[in-house]
């Protein structure tokens, strides 16, 4: 076995765990994947993939400050507090434990549940959960987009390494 079949293998270990990353919370996802592409681009430098992997390090960084960001301007925009946010973060993680559905519903619950908390004025409450709901929606979408590129990518330039 070779040095780069062994940095294919982690990359290809990292791109698997920057996939699952794009759902879980705490794996991050898009920068797991992107390490696994630089050890793409050292198991063979092809200029192609280099020049893709500097464009693919601008678009990790957007994804994964959007990621932060993205979720509280939301729920921000639709009139939210403080504590919608952390009911969100708090939903985001126990919904981990119910896994797929527990991710989708648990950031809109701990939402609805913080806002509701701090307001008790149920429309907005779902106003500001509608709007968690879909920055969770958006933000798993572009990490997802993201991951599967880079993991193209990678795939690219190993079929170029070993078939070419």
């Amino acid at each position: 076995m070779t040095i780069p079949d062994i940095l294919f293998m982690c990359a290809a270990l990292l791109n698997g765990v920057g996939l699952l990353g794009t759902i879980v919370p705490g794996l991050p996802g898009p920068p797991l994947s992107f390490v696994g592409m630089i050890l793409c681009c050292i198991a063979a430098p092809n200029p192609v993939i280099i020049i893709l992997a500097v464009l693919m390090f601008l678009l990790v960084s957007v994804v994964t400050l959007l990621d932060f960001v993205v979720p509280g301007w939301l729920t921000n925009k639709a009139g939210g507090c403080k504590k919608a946010v952390w009911g969100a973060n708090l939903g985001l993680l126990i919904g981990l434990f119910y896994a797929p559905i527990g991710l989708l519903l648990g950031p809109f619950i701990g939402a609805f549940v913080g806002e509701y908390l701090n307001t008790h004025k149920l429309q907005q409450s779902l106003k500001v959960s509608a709007y968690t709901f879909l920055s969770v929606i958006i933000g798993t979408a572009f990490k997802l987009v993201t991951c599967i590129a880079i993991l193209l990518m990678c795939a690219g330039n190993a079929v170029w390494y070993y078939f070419f």
